[in-house]
């Protein structure tokens, strides 16, 4: 099995994102479109920027790159869940965290399968 190109790591990122924030979504009462539409609303921003500096930043950080770069991401995703999904920041943060957590995982697993 080959690895993944940066359009299907970004087609899974969007689905696995957004089912999290339209799964969280239920739980915080908030509306399931609005966190859904959040989280690929800041993947889209998020996404090609992390592909495009993770190999040069893995050459500075080693080993802490990704968890250097995944706190940059949910930082800055955090804000996409506070303008679309959830007037309040904790839960635009726990929002982030879990989407991107869960992302993250789902590449990994992906990576030792092939």
């Amino acid at each position: 099995m080959e690895a993944v190109t940066q359009l299907e790591a970004m087609a899974l990122t969007f689905a696995i994102e957004a089912a999290v924030a339209a799964a969280l979504a239920a739980a915080f009462g908030r509306a399931v479109l609005m966190c859904a539409t959040a989280a690929v609303a800041g993947s889209t921003v998020t996404h090609p920027m992390l592909w495009a500096v993770f190999h040069d930043m893995q050459a500075v950080y080693g080993v802490m790159a990704t968890p250097v770069l995944e706190a940059a991401v949910i930082a800055a995703e955090t804000l996409a869940y506070r303008a679309i999904a959830t007037p309040r920041w904790d839960e635009a943060a726990l929002f982030s965290v879990l989407a991107n957590a869960a992302s993250w995982w789902g590449g990994e697993l992906i990576y030792a399968l092939t």
